[in-house]
């Protein structure tokens, strides 16, 4: 079934010339390479070193197909789907076709956009904004355990027009459970603003349970997250703060033993374009959990060289210094450390984009 819906999927480009004002755009990247962890805690309660094939450390690996349809007096219908996949198997990633985007919606540079279907969450985009590392494994989703990542399902979601340099986001994922509106509901609002050399980007995302509550600190909360850029020269300056909040059902979970309710995190990083081919950043990143949930601190540094206009070449590493009752990875939710150790890890390896 996945191969003949993949296969129709890609037949459309070739029938996409039959209306003059229609396009149908394939692209997409793959990544891969190696990757080290230290310190990954055993079932003895010891620890291990793991080094292992990386395919989606870095970023991931994925391909799609996007389109256009002028329906005249500046309206467009649009649609984009988008799957991921290890470079490392080359298998669908989590075993799902359409992983990151399956909508169909309307565009208007008047108005607006407005998407139906399967779409990445506003909190995945400000993070790659407001993250040194954009959203790598190691860099700002860590303290969070990744509870920004990825897509949302069963969405509306409208993207403003530009406003001398402001815009906005609003996203509604429908649960359709019959217990009740809210059940298995995701909300989300984001904004962003650039002035000159500044940028400014902020979002609130909520999303409950089957039960309509925030029971879970990394995946079933609120989370705020508020930041912003500034370009001096050939270096960009990054500041952030991120929130994550879940209320009193909040349970126990392998990463919340304790059942902690707020986990604070704030960080702070630079990139540099030493060449227009070279760049290198250091970031730093800091956090607090409440009810001896521990915190930490994570210092990266990495390294990207452009070999070409499709190609590139990346480096990055870690340190994680967890307090006592933390298990946080270098590496985000993958291999984590026995609690309250230190653990370091770094991946490199090559990208190319089509």
């Amino acid at each position: 079934m996945k191969r003949l819906m993949l296969g129709a999927a890609i037949a459309t480009i070739g029938t996409c010339n039959v209306y003059a004002q229609s396009s149908v755009t394939l692209y997409g990247q793959v990544t891969a390479g190696l990757d080290f962890v230290n310190h990954v805690a055993t079932a003895d309660g010891g620890s291990t070193h793991l080094i292992r094939f990386g395919s989606d450390q870095y970023h991931y690996s994925w391909f799609g197909l996007q389109g256009t349809e002028e329906l005249g007096g500046g309206l467009q219908a649009v649609f984009r789907l988008e799957s991921l996949f290890s470079s490392g198997t080359g298998q669908n990633f989590p075993n799902e076709l359409f992983t990151r985007y399956a909508y169909v919606g309307l565009a208007s540079n008047t108005y607006g956009s407005i998407w139906f279907g399967r779409a990445m969450s506003l909190t995945d985009t400000t993070g790659w904004y407001l993250d040194p590392f954009g959203e790598q494994a190691t860099g700002v989703a860590n303290f969070a355990n990744g509870r920004a990542w990825g897509p949302r399902s069963n969405l509306v979601t409208y993207n403003s027009p530009n406003w001398r340099g402001f815009s906005f986001r609003l996203q509604n994922g429908f649960g359709g459970s019959t217990t009740g509106f809210q059940a298995d509901r995701t909300f989300s609002g984001s904004f962003d603003y650039t002035i000159g050399d500044f940028a400014a980007h902020g979002v609130y995302e909520e999303i409950r349970d089957a039960n309509g509550q925030l029971s879970d600190l990394y995946a079933a909360s609120r989370e705020y997250m508020i930041g912003g850029t500034y370009q001096i020269g050939a270096a960009r300056l990054y500041g952030g703060y991120q929130l994550l909040a879940s209320d009193a059902n909040t349970i126990a979970t392998a990463y919340n033993p304790f059942k902690a309710t707020r986990s604070q995190q704030e960080w702070f990083g630079v990139s540099y374009q030493a060449t227009s081919a070279f760049t290198v950043g250091v970031a730093w990143y800091h956090a607090n959990v409440n009810h001896d949930g521990g915190g930490g601190n994570l210092g990266v540094i990495g390294t990207t060289y452009t070999l070409s206009k499709r190609t590139t070449l990346y480096a990055t590493f870690g340190a994680m210094f967890n307090d006592k009752h933390s298990v946080f990875s270098v590496e985000t939710q993958d291999s984590p450390p026995n609690p309250g150790q230190n653990q370091q890890g770094g991946y490199f390896g090559i990208i190319h984009y089509f």
